[in-house]
C-alpha cells in the first residue's frame, strides 16, 4: 500500500474503526444483520489499517489514479462515520427523553414521548443495518474496480520513471502571501546592508527620477521560500533608529480589494484612532494626512498583482513626507517595475556555507555541536543532504528540523539522503511550474512525509484558514478535537495532547508562532506550506466554492459577490466544517443564506463558525445538526439561544465571547459533552438559568453568573460550581451578594479544590445598598470562596469587606497578579512574596505597600489614603494617579518607567538610577526633580512648583507644558526632540544640543533664539508660535544647514534683519528648506 493511502486515509480509518468497535461493545439493541455487517466492516478496516502500517512508506505525490483511490476511500469512511455517529446520537437522545418521562411533572405528554422514543430507536436500528450494508458494498465495488485494492497486501511499486518524473496530471498548487513569522537571519547580512544603504542614500539620482512627493520604493524580488520576508524583517528592525515608531508592516492579500487594503494600511498606521467605516476617498484622505506628518517606512509584504495600486492608492502612498520609504517583496519582477521601484534587490539562493550554517542551527539537538556529527560519522551525509536543498532557506530549515527529530546515526541520515523524493521533478506542462520552483517541493514533502499520521491530518486541516491568517492556538486545538484528530491518552486531556501536537509542528518548522502588532502571539503557515497543505487536502478543502466532495468549506474574508451561492442549496451537503463570517465585519446576508438550509443540507456538520455575523438569533432547526461539536457565535449579534440547543448533545465548544447574548436558557444543562463555554466579555449577559452545574465535562468557563430567579425560571446558584471539577484557566464569578448568594452555598462551590484553575475574578454587586452589616456579609462570603493555592492571578471588585484570612496565607506561592478594584475597606498589601504585578483602584483606606521582593509592575489610582510605597527592589514600572496623600517613595533601584499624576503630596523625585521614562502630570507640590542618570524621556505637565529641570546626560526627548514656575533647563547633550509649550517664565539659555533634530515652541513669551545658531545646528524641523521674543530672522535660519521643515507665525519673526527685511511669503527661503516656509497665522 502506498503512502497515498497512508497520508490521506489512515486518520479516518482509525476514527471509524474506533467508532465501530465502540458500537459493537455497547449494549444496544441492534437488528441481527446490523451487528453482522458491523463486524464485516470492522475486519475490513483492520486489514486495511494493518496493511498501511506494514508497507514501506513511499512519497505522497502520486499519479491522479492513486489520489482518486484515496479520495474514494475517504468518502466511504466519512459516510460510515456519519452513519454510526448519527445512530449513536439518536439512541442517546432517546434514552435521555425516556429518562425524562419518569419526571411526570416535567413532561406534558409522557406516553406520546415514550412511543416516539421507541419508534425512533427502532427506525434508527434498521437504518443503521441498511446503511452499513451499503458501506460494505461500496468497499467491495472499489476492490473489484481497482487492482490496488484487490491486491491490498501486495501492491506493486509506483510508476516513477528513470528520470524521477511522476506520471499523471497534477493539481494546481496555489501560492499566496507569506507572513511575518520569525526566521533565522543567517546569511542575509550583506543583502540587508545593501538595502539599508539605499534607504539612507537621499541624494540618489535614480531616486529623483522615480519618486513622487517625498516617497521612494525599494523592492525585494525572489522565488518562494528564498527568504524575502526574512530579509524585509531584518531591514525593518535595522531602520528602527531612523524611523522610530513610524514603521509599519502590511501583508498584502493575493487578490486585494483596493478599499479593504487601504483600510488595512490605515489601521496599522493609526491604530484605534483610525475611522475605517467610510468611503475609499475618505480613507485615502485620512491616510494621506497621517503619512504627511513625518517620514515613515511602510513594508508591503508579498505583492502579487498591482491593480489595487493604481489611481487613489498610489497617489496617497507616494505623497508622504520627505524621506519616507516603501519596501515591497514579491516573486514577480514586473510588480517591481510597474510600481516603479527605484531599486530592485534580487535575492539569490544561499551558498553552501550559508546553507550549512542554517542546517546546523536547525538540526543539532540541544548541547550538540558540529563535532558531534563527526563523532557519529554523519557529517558527510549531512553535507550531501544540504546540497540537495538547493540553497533554499525554507527547505533547509524544514529538513534540518526534521533531522533534529531523528536519532543521530549514519543509518537514519543515509535513509533520508537516499529517499526517492529528492529525484522528483515536475513535467514542463504541470500547472505547478508556473508558480513554484520545483526544487522546493522535495524537501518540504520529505518533512511532511516524516510526520506521524495524526500530525499529518492536523497540519493539513490548517489550510481551512485563508492565506496569511492569524490562527488562534486555542481555537485550532478545539477544531482538531471536534474532528477527532487527537489521539486520546489515558489520564490526559485531549486539549493538552493537541497543544503538544502544535509544539511538534513548530519544532518541525511546519507552523510558526507570530507576534501580532497589537498584543499576544498567534500561529501562521508560510504561504508555500499553506499551499502544500491545501494540495494534499485535495477536494476535501475549499474556499468560497465547493463540490459534492468538499468536507471543509471556508468563507472567511469572502464577500457575498465572491461566494458561489449554490453551496447553500445542496452542492456541499456532506460538509463537516463551515466557516461563515461577515466580510470584514460588514453587514451581510451570506450567513442567513446558509442558516436557512441548515436542517436540509448541512446535517453532517461538526464545526459551524458564524463569528462576526449579523444575526440576532439561531433558528429552531439548529437541533437538526445533531453531530455538531463546535459552534462559534463570538462577535455576533445573537441575543438568545433557542431551547432546541439542548438537542446538540455532541456539542463540545460553544463560543459566545464578545457577542450580544443576553441570557442562557436552562436547557444548557443538557449539553453533557460541552468542554468549552466561551463567555468572555459578554457585557449584555444578564441572566443565566440554573443548570450549568450539570456540565461536568467543562474545561473552560470564562464567566459564572449568580442570578436571581426570572419568573418561573430559577437562576444560576453559586453552589453549582461544586461539580465543575475539571475547570481550567481563568474563571470570573459575577453577581456576588444579594439574597441569592448564601455563605453555605459558597462553601459548597469548593473553589479551593479546583487546582486546575490558574486565575479567579470575584465581582461583587457594586449597586447593592450600603447597610451596616453588608461589609460583614461580604467578608463571610469571600472567606467561603477561598480559591485554590495554585492560582496565579486574583481580582476582587466592588468588595466592601476587609482582607479575608486566606489572603494572609503564605501558601499562595504561585500568585503573580493581584487586582483590587473598588475595595474601600482593604487597608494593606504586604508580604506577598511571589507577586509580580499589582493593580489597585479606588481603595481609599489602603495605607501602605511593601515587602514584595519580586514585584515588577505597580499601578495605583484614586487611593487617597496611600502615603508610603516601600522598598521594591525588582519594580520596573510604576504608575500612580490621584493619590493625594502619597508623600514617600522608597528605594526602587530597578525602576525603568514612572508615571505620576495628581499627587500633590509628593515634592521630590530622584534617586532612581535605572529610570528611563518619566511622565508627571498636575503635581502642584512637586518642586524638585533630582539626578536621573539613565533618563531618556521626560514629559512634564502643569507642575507649577518646578522651577528648574536638572542635567540629564542621557535624555533624548523632553516635553514640557504649562509649568508656570519653570525658568531654567540644564544641560542635555543627547536630546533629539524638544517640545516646550506655555512656559511664560522660561528665558532660553540654550546650552549645546548637538543631537537636537526636532524642536517645537509655543507661547514661550521670554524665549530668545537670536544667538543660538551654533547650539541648534543639527535641527531638521522647527516650529515656533506665539513667541514674541524669539526674533527669528534669515540670519539665524541660514545658520541652520540641516533645517528641512519650518513652521512659524509673524509674532515670532524678527521685524528687521541686518541684511534685508523679512517679508513672509515673498522672500525666497533658504536653499536647504524643502518644502519652503509654512507661515502659520496667529
Amino acid at each position: 500500500m502506498t503512502t497515498v493511502i497512508d497520508n490521506l486515509v489512515q486518520t479516518p480509518i482509525s476514527i471509524l474503526l474506533g467508532d465501530v468497535t465502540s458500537l459493537l461493545k455497547e449494549k444496544v439493541d441492534l437488528v441481527l444483520n446490523a451487528k453482522d455487517d458491523l463486524k464485516v466492516l470492522q475486519k475490513k478496516l483492520e486489514r486495511l489499517q494493518n496493511a498501511i502500517k506494514d508497507r514501506e512508506r513511499e512519497p505522497f505525490f502520486s499519479n491522479q489514479r492513486d489520489r482518486d483511490l484515496g479520495a474514494q476511500l475517504k468518502d466511504v469512511f466519512y459516510d460510515a462515520q456519519d452513519i454510526i455517529e448519527r445512530y449513536q446520537t439518536t439512541i442517546a437522545l432517546c434514552k435521555r427523553d425516556k429518562h425524562s418521562v419518569t419526571s411526570w411533572n416535567k413532561v406534558s405528554k409522557p406516553w406520546t414521548t415514550l412511543c416516539s422514543c421507541f419508534k425512533e430507536h427502532v427506525s434508527a436500528s434498521y437504518n443503521l443495518a441498511n446503511d452499513i450494508q451499503n458501506i460494505n458494498q461500496r468497499l467491495d465495488n472499489i476492490k473489484e474496480n481497482n487492482k490496488m485494492m484487490a491486491d491490498l497486501l501486495g501492491i506493486t511499486a509506483r510508476n516513477i520513471d528513470s528520470q524521477g518524473h511522476v506520471h499523471g496530471k497534477h493539481d494546481d498548487l496555489r501560492v499566496t502571501t507569506p507572513h511575518m513569522g520569525g526566521q533565522s537571519p543567517i546569511g542575509r547580512k550583506d543583502d540587508k546592508n545593501e538595502i539599508v544603504k539605499r534607504f539612507l542614500s537621499n541624494d540618489s539620482t535614480e531616486n529623483s527620477k522615480t519618486q513622487k512627493g517625498g516617497v521612494s520604493i525599494i523592492s525585494i524580488v525572489g522565488k518562494g521560500g528564498i527568504g524575502k520576508t526574512t530579509l524585509a524583517k531584518m531591514v525593518f528592525k535595522e531602520m528602527k533608529e531612523h524611523f522610530g515608531e513610524r514603521r509599519w508592516w502590511v501583508c498584502v492579500p493575493e487578490r486585494p480589494n483596493r478599499e479593504d487594503l487601504v483600510r488595512q494600511i490605515l489601521r496599522v498606521c493609526k491604530g484605534s484612532d483610525a475611522n475605517t467605516d467610510c468611503s475609499l476617498s475618505e480613507l485615502c484622505t485620512q491616510l494621506r494626512n497621517e503619512l504627511l506628518k513625518e517620514k515613515f517606512l511602510l513594508v508591503l509584504d508579498d505583492v502579487w498583482e498591482i491593480k489595487w495600486w493604481e489611481e487613489e492608492v498610489e497617489g496617497t502612498l507616494m505623497a508622504g513626507a520627505m524621506g519616507s520609504n516603501i519596501l515591497i517583496t514579491s516573486r514577480k519582477k514586473h510588480v517591481s517595475d510597474m510600481m516603479r521601484a527605484s531599486y530592485m534587490h534580487e535575492l539569490r539562493e544561499f551558498s553552501f556555507e550559508q546553507s550549512w550554517e542554517l542546517f546546523l542551527k536547525e538540526a543539532l539537538k540541544e548541547g550538540q555541536t558540529e563535532e558531534d556529527l563527526v563523532m557519529h560519522n554523519v557529517r558527510d551525509v549531512g553535507e550531501r543532504i544540504v546540497r540537495k536543498c538547493r540553497g533554499l532557506p525554507l527547505v533547509i530549515k524544514t529538513v534540518g528540523s526534521m533531522m533534529r527529530q531523528r536519532k543521530t546515526c549514519r543509518e537514519n541520515w543515509k535513509f533520508v539522503e537516499a529517499s526517492g523524493i529528492w529525484k522528483w521533478k515536475m513535467h514542463a506542462d504541470s500547472s505547478l511550474c508556473s508558480e513554484i520552483d520545483g526544487n522546493i517541493l522535495p524537501g518540504l514533502m520529505l518533512s511532511y512525509n516524516d510526520l506521524p499520521h495524526y500530525l499529518k491530518s492536523c497540519f493539513v486541516y490548517c489550510c481551512i484558514y485563508p492565506k496569511d491568517y492569524e490562527i488562534e492556538r486555542e481555537t485550532l486545538i478545539r477544531l482538531w478535537v471536534a474532528h477527532g484528530l487527537i489521539e486520546e491518552e489515558q489520564g490526559i486531556d485531549v486539549e493538552d495532547t493537541a497543544n503538544q501536537y502544535i509544539e511538534d509542528l513548530i519544532k518541525r518548522c511546519l507552523i510558526e508562532t507570530h507576534d501580532r502588532f497589537y498584543e499576544g502571539t498567534c500561529l501562521k503557515l508560510h504561504d508555500i506550506l499553506h499551499d502544500l497543505a491545501l494540495y494534499i487536502g485535495g477536494n476535501e478543502y475549499s474556499h468560497a466554492s465547493s463540490t459534492e466532495h468538499t468536507r471543509h468549506l471556508s468563507l472567511l474574508g469572502v464577500s457575498d459577490a465572491e461566494v458561489d451561492k449554490h453551496n447553500a442549496s445542496g452542492a456541499a451537503n456532506k460538509l463537516r466544517t463551515l466557516f461563515c463570517d461577515s466580510y470584514f465585519g460588514s453587514k451581510s446576508d451570506l450567513p442567513l443564506v446558509y442558516i436557512e438550509h441548515l436542517s436540509t443540507n448541512f446535517k453532517w456538520l461538526r464545526v459551524l463558525s458564524l463569528t462576526k455575523c449579523w444575526i440576532d438569533e439561531l433558528p429552531k432547526s439548529i437541533e437538526d445538526l445533531s453531530l455538531l461539536k463546535y459552534l462559534d457565535l463570538s462577535d455576533s449579534h445573537v441575543k438568545r439561544l433557542p431551547n432546541s440547543i439542548s438537542r446538540l448533545c455532541n456539542l463540545q465548544t460553544l463560543d459566545l465571547s464578545y457577542s450580544g447574548i443576553e441570557e442562557l436558557p436552562n436547557e444548557m444543562g443538557k449539553l453533557c459533552n460541552l468542554r468549552y463555554l466561551g463567555l468572555y466579555e459578554t457585557e449584555s449577559l444578564k441572566f443565566v438559568a440554573e443548570g450549568l452545574g450539570k456540565l461536568t465535562n467543562l474545561r473552560t468557563l470564562h464567566t459564572f453568573m449568580v442570578c436571581v430567579d426570572k419568573g418561573n425560571t430559577r437562576g444560576c446558584n453559586i453552589n453549582e460550581l461544586k461539580d465543575l471539577k475539571k475547570l481550567k484557566g481563568e474563571l470570573s464569578i459575577k453577581g456576588l451578594c444579594g439574597e441569592r448568594v448564601k455563605v453555605m452555598d459558597a462553601k459548597k462551590a469548593e473553589l479551593k479544590k479546583k487546582h486546575e484553575l490558574n486565575g479567579v475574578k470575584f465581582y461583587f454587586n457594586g449597586q447593592e445598598n450600603n447597610r451596616a452589616d453588608n461589609a460583614s456579609e461580604e467578608r463571610g462570603l469571600l472567606e467561603a470562596l477561598e480559591p485554590s493555592h495554585d492560582i496565579e492571578s486574583l481580582r476582587i471588585s466592588y468588595y466592601k469587606g476587609d482582607r479575608p484570612e486566606w489572603c494572609l496565607d503564605g501558601n499562595y506561592r504561585k500568585l503573580r497578579t493581584l487586582w483590587l478594584f473598588c475595595c474601600p475597606s482593604w487597608a494593606a498589601v504586604i508580604g506577598i512574596q511571589s507577586l509580580e504585578e499589582l493593580k489597585v483602584h479606588r481603595c481609599p483606606t489602603l495605607g501602605e505597600l511593601r515587602s514584595m521582593p519580586l514585584l515588577k509592575t505597580l499601578k495605583i489610582s484614586e487611593c487617597d489614603g496611600l502615603n508610603t510605597i516601600g522598598d521594591l527592589p525588582a519594580l520596573e514600572s510604576l504608575r500612580i494617579w490621584h493619590c493625594a496623600g502619597l508623600n514617600t517613595i522608597g528605594d526602587l533601584p530597578a525602576l525603568e518607567s514612572l508615571e505620576i499624576g495628581d499627587c500633590d503630596g509628593l515634592n521630590t523625585i530622584g534617586g532612581l538610577p535605572a529610570l528611563e521614562s518619566l511622565v508627571i502630570w498636575h503635581c502642584d507640590g512637586l518642586n524638585t526633580i533630582g539626578d536621573l542618570p539613565a533618563l531618556e524621556s521626560l514629559e512634564l505637565r502643569k507642575c507649577d512648583g518646578v522651577n528648574r529641570i536638572g542635567d540629564f546626560p542621557a535624555l533624548e526627548s523632553l516635553d514640557i507644558e504649562k509649568c508656570d514656575g519653570l525658568n531654567m533647563i540644564g544641560d542635555m547633550p543627547a536630546v533629539k526632540t524638544l517640545r516646550l509649550l506655555h512656559l511664560p517664565n522660561w528665558e532660553s539659555t540654550f546650552t549645546s544640543m548637538p543631537c537636537l533634530t526636532k524642536a517645537e515652541f509655543d507661547n514661550c513669551a521670554k524665549m530668545q533664539m537670536e544667538d543660538t545658531s551654533d547650539e541648534l545646528a543639527g535641527l531638521h524641523k522647527l516650529r515656533v508660535r506665539n513667541c514674541p521674543s524669539a526674533r527669528l530672522g534669515w540670519k539665524l535660519l541660514e545658520q541652520l544647514p540641516n533645517l528641512i521643515v519650518l513652521t512659524l507665525d509673524p509674532k515670532s519673526v524678527s521685524p528687521a534683519n541686518t541684511s534685508s527685511p523679512v517679508v513672509l511669503g515673498a522672500t525666497p527661503a533658504p536653499a536647504n528648506l524643502n518644502p519652503p516656509i509654512d507661515t502659520a497665522q496667529p
